[in-house]
């Protein structure tokens, strides 16, 4: 570096560092350091602006990758995630490069990661609270990945009482297994009522009397005659 380039750059941190320290004036060794720095720095920029331009002039990475054009990138949103037809398609792809461009075209959905607060509002609120509540409160995770973390937590949704399907006998014993905590799978299963209540057998007119007899007495009821 010349004497008038040094000079110069010497001048031009002089009076900014000097600034910041009014108090204590620096001396000319450490003058003389910070200006190498911003020398340094400035020839960094300037090579990273050389590689770019070559690159883009020659096409290709410095590996030897040829860049992507945007025909490529067409290909790759219309057929992805098929990746044996992109491979037929981009033969000079291999399936890691396709990959990793799927990602960078955002085509890819993101793992979300769960903090701490979230899985702490998450045990908070899906016991109770509905499915548009829960996807409010987590915008940008989907119903599948909810269920699956409160199930990796160990959290589960609080029972609901059944609605009623306008049979009085069908409607007393859902709500007897719904207090003994039976679901309809356990009902048929205690009253080998094969899956009728599971099914809603009742619901096309199939009013099976001795399934629902045989219901009765799995949940230890009896049924009696009044004239």
């Amino acid at each position: 570096m010349g004497r008038s380039k040094w000079a110069q750059a010497v001048k031009a941190v002089q009076k900014p560092v000097f600034a910041m320290l009014p108090l204590k004036p620096l001396n000319r060794q450490l003058v003389f350091a910070l200006a190498m720095r911003l020398q340094y720095a400035a020839m960094g920029v300037a090579r990273a602006r050389r590689a770019r331009e070559r690159i883009i002039r020659m096409g290709r990475t410095p590996n030897g990758h040829p860049l992507w054009t945007e025909r490529e990138d067409d290909v790759v949103r219309a057929l992805y995630p098929d990746y044996k037809a992109l491979r037929r398609k981009l033969r000079r792809r291999t399936y890691y490069a396709l990959r990793a461009r799927a990602r960078t075209l955002d085509l890819v959905t993101r793992r979300h990661v769960w903090l701490a607060i979230e899985v702490s509002r998450l045990r908070r609120l899906y016991p109770q609270a509905s499915r548009e509540e829960l996807l409010a409160a987590f915008p940008d995770v989907t119903w599948e990945k909810i269920k699956a973390k409160a199930q990796h937590v160990g959290i589960h949704r609080a029972r609901r009482k059944l609605m009623t399907t306008g049979h009085p006998l069908i409607d007393l014993i859902r709500d007897r297994a719904f207090d003994l905590k039976l679901s309809m799978v356990d009902l048929d299963a205690m009253a080998g009522t094969r899956r009728y209540f599971q099914k809603a057998g009742w619901y096309n007119g199939n009013f099976n009397r001795k399934a629902l007899l045989r219901a009765v007495e799995a949940l230890g009821g009896e049924v009696s005659v009044r004239w």
